[in-house]
């Protein structure tokens, strides 16, 4: 019986980006071999270098083109579809043992048909088993309806051996598209080694909350709305001083940077920045204030937790709403009311400087097992858990 540890395994994905970096070569040390997928080097809305980990990474010869989502609640969202093209030559070059395949477009449909009919392309034991790894959320996918997508999602869904999911709204999402629960495990997202802070936690001053954002400038991450709701709470509380940094940039930063602050909210709007700036940053504030109008996940969240930071986040968020409890590591509030952030800014600058070191070392405890490592493990013991099940035909495979 063939196990992870002498398996190959075939990762697919859009980009390698620095979190899934670290995922993956921790992975590597777990299966025989790990060569990694990705339809281009990098998105051209992201500000990261395009790096391989030291790992085995291929780019895919691939078609683009860009999307804008149109979301209920009023915000737009501009994103790339990818169709890598030869996708079955490279899994037939590959010989994988196992493909996990990243999100339910095209690249996991033509692995869907590599895994499916993989007896054909030479003498092999067992086919190819498939893994498709979605990470989405209710939230988001309300701007991708209709009945042909979503029929398309459950068909290829049914070809998958398992389905892996991120975070709890993710599987109750795949759950409702048919997926049965036997079928369905948890891959974690963990967050970029590099931007985390594992300093000693530093005292900051009493008389002012420092206040940490990192993101894009971008409609969907709601920086138009958190930066009218900061204004309120500097407003209304003229005795609390806040300081704001704001980390990221994006087609939003000149029209934000004009808008009027009352005094005592001082906004520090620094750009893009590099990882060690970034770790910096939370090294230098106490709370993450994130407030995105809609994320899948929100790795930020993560880094901010890891780095003894306070996430005050909005529920449209899934990192939020799966990894933060009110008072203990943060609170969840709602962008549309001004009062809920006023809430938890006022909350927290009343408390005195051990309490507040309390909150922030709570944030750190709140995500221990939320590493590379765990995340690497929860994938290698799912492809040892396939491996070692007897195998049906293609025929019965639905």
């Amino acid at each position: 019986m063939k196990r992870a540890s002498s398996a190959t395994v075939v990762y697919l994905l859009n980009f390698f980006a620095p979190d899934v970096i670290a995922i993956a070569q921790a992975w590597n040390q777990r299966v025989g071999e790990l060569i990694v997928l990705v339809s281009v080097a990098m998105e051209g809305n992201r500000s990261w270098t395009a790096e391989d980990g030291g790992l085995d990474v291929r780019q895919q010869r691939t078609w683009t083109r860009t999307r804008t989502d149109h979301h209920p609640s009023g915000y737009t969202d501009v994103n790339y579809v990818h169709f890598p093209i030869d996708t079955l030559r490279q899994l037939r070059r590959a010989r994988a043992d196992v493909a996990v395949s990243a999100e339910l477009g095209v690249r996991s449909m033509l692995a869907a048909l590599y895994c499916a009919r993989s007896g054909w392309f030479g003498l092999r034991q067992r086919r190819c088993q498939l893994v498709i790894a979605v990470s989405t959320s209710p939230w988001i996918e309300a701007s991708r309806s209709g009945w042909f997508r979503k029929k398309q999602r459950s068909l290829l869904l049914a070809r998958a051996d398992r389905v892996t999911f991120h975070g709890p709204e993710c599987k109750q999402w795949l759950m409702e598209l048919g997926v049965p629960e036997h079928r369905l495990a948890p891959f974690h997202y963990s967050a970029d080694p590099t931007k985390i802070y594992k300093g000693e936690l530093k005292r900051q001053p009493a008389d002012r909350v420092r206040v940490l954002t990192v993101g894009q400038l971008i409609d969907r991450k709601g920086v138009r709305e958190g930066l009218a709701n900061m204004i309120d709470v500097a407003t209304q509380s003229p005795e609390l001083l806040i300081e704001w940094t704001l980390i990221g940039g994006g087609p939003l930063l000149s029209e934000l940077k004009e808008v009027a602050a009352p005094d005592n909210l001082k906004i520090d709007w620094r750009g893009n920045c590099d990882a060690e700036q970034i770790r910096d940053s939370y090294r230098d504030h106490e709370i993450m204030f994130f407030p995105t109008r809609g994320d899948e996940w929100g790795l930020v969240v993560d880094e901010a937790l890891h780095s003894g930071l306070v996430v005050v986040g909005n529920e449209r968020a899934q990192a939020v709403t799966t990894l933060i409890r009110d008072g203990h590591n943060g609170w969840i509030i709602e962008i549309d009311q001004a009062d809920s952030l006023a809430h938890a800014i006022n909350v927290y600058a009343k408390l005195d400087a051990s309490e507040r070191l309390t909150m922030r070392q709570q944030a750190r405890e709140s995500v221990v097992d939320r590493t590379p490592e765990n995340s690497a493990d929860q994938i290698t013991s799912l492809i040892d858990q396939m491996l070692a099940e007897p195998q049906s035909d293609d025929s019965s495979h639905r």
